[in-house]
């Protein structure tokens, strides 16, 4: 039997009506010998060539249980029905009615299978009141509670296979949601790793930039500015370095660990603003109010809005001969305001800076700067400043921030 067993589990995992085919045959061959070896029975038939014509109808709907199982039911009802009114023994021919019946109620919806087994409670009635051996009311109500059993445990298998596919469906939405959250996550992340590579770059290498242009222009007149262009730059390269790293860093910490050099904030603006001083363009600081309980990643987009702003001075402002930083804090939000006196905004527009566009043309400019400030609720507002030169603003709410 287990030989048999391990059969069918093979032929039933390369082919399901392969399968099946095999065990139409297997009960049509059971079927018939078992009714031939009850032949002479007393109350039926001797069993004849015909025999096996009704052994046939009865079992060999087996094979296409899968495709069509109440078609399948129904004409094995109606074999076994004339097997045995005919008057011949029946054998083991019921068992193949009585899987079908199994099959209605495993594979067909839940109307195809009462309809089902509506048939084959028919069918028995019909026999019980043709006076055949052995089926009086005791024997009627077996088989009716045999068959509906049989039906009752294919219905059972099937609720629990819809529960189950019902089950890998939600766990395959749930690992794909996860899986697109990561995604966005990541690339969320890589977005801000760029935002901040650029601020940190952009502005370093546009004061380096100056400062290298002041130092060949009066090297040889006066060495002693050329001396100190010299180690602004060499300050700014190291600043820069420090900040490489920490990005760095964030990349290189395994599960998510951060980096623990602090990220700048508000108490790293007079470095800004000392930057600008160094490269001979005259900038203040002006600080109205105190910080109370600003959030961290605020004091960051804050300090890039003035950052980014400044760079696009030296890079766009020409020769301005002011820059003003302000910072202000309101109750329950921090504004950062950068003007300056250099060209206005239509001659940033011609030179790569308009207000909508990115500062450098990278992508990563004013729209970095607008993508930080809306991150936190806020509002950024960047144009022509009241008597000319050029206004950077951003408001950045902090009251619900966490």
């Amino acid at each position: 039997m287990n030989w048999l067993e391990r059969q069918l589990d093979r032929l039933r995992s390369s082919n399901p009506l392969v399968a099946d085919g095999v065990l139409a045959v297997i009960f049509t061959a059971v079927g018939v010998a078992t009714a031939f070896g009850q032949g002479g029975r007393e109350g039926s038939r001797e069993p004849g060539a015909l025999l096996v014509v009704t052994a046939l109808v009865t079992c060999a709907p087996i094979a296409i249980r899968r495709r069509t199982p109440l078609v399948a039911l129904v004409i094995s009802s109606l074999g076994i029905l004339v097997h045995i009114l005919v008057g011949w023994p029946e054998g083991s021919l019921p068992l193949a009615v009585l899987f079908l019946t199994y099959t209605v109620g495993a594979w067909c919806t839940l109307r195809k299978a009462v309809a089902g087994l509506a048939v084959v409670s028919t069918t028995i009635v019909v026999l019980g009141f043709s006076d055949s051996p052995g089926l009086d009311a005791v024997g009627v109500f077996t088989l009716l509670a045999q068959f509906t059993a049989a039906w009752a445990i294919g219905v059972a298998l099937r609720n629990r296979r819809a529960a189950t596919e019902a089950l890998v469906r939600e766990a395959d939405k749930r690992a794909e949601a996860e899986r697109q959250s990561a995604a966005r996550a990541l690339a969320e992340e890589r977005l801000g790793i760029a935002h901040e590579l650029h601020d940190v770059v952009a502005h370093s290498m546009s004061v380096i930039a100056v400062q290298a242009g002041v130092g060949a222009h009066v090297l040889d007149e006066r060495p002693e500015q050329a001396k100190a262009a010299l180690e602004a730059i060499s300050a700014t390269s190291r600043g820069t370095l420090t900040e490489m790293r920490r990005l760095l860093g964030v990349l290189r910490d395994s599960e998510g660990a951060r980096s623990q050099a602090p990220a700048p904030g508000l108490g790293d603006l007079p470095r800004l603003v000392d930057d600008v001083r160094a490269v001979g363009v005259p900038a203040t600081l002006h600080v109205e109010g105190t910080a109370d309980g600003v959030h961290a990643g605020i004091e960051l987009s804050a300090y890039r809005v003035v950052q980014e702003a400044l760079t696009n001075v030296l890079k766009h402002a020409g020769k301005p001969t002011r820059i003003d930083v302000t910072v202000r804090h309101l109750p329950g939000s921090l504004t950062v305001e950068v003007t300056d006196d250099g060209r206005g905004l239509a001659a940033r527009s011609s030179n790569g800076g308009a207000a909508d566009a990115p500062a450098d043309g990278s992508g990563h400019g004013l729209v970095g700067m607008r993508e930080r400030v809306e991150l936190w609720g806020g509002e950024l507002s960047v144009g022509p400043a009241p008597g000319g030169g050029y206004r950077v603003k951003a408001l950045l709410p902090y009251g619900d921030a966490e």
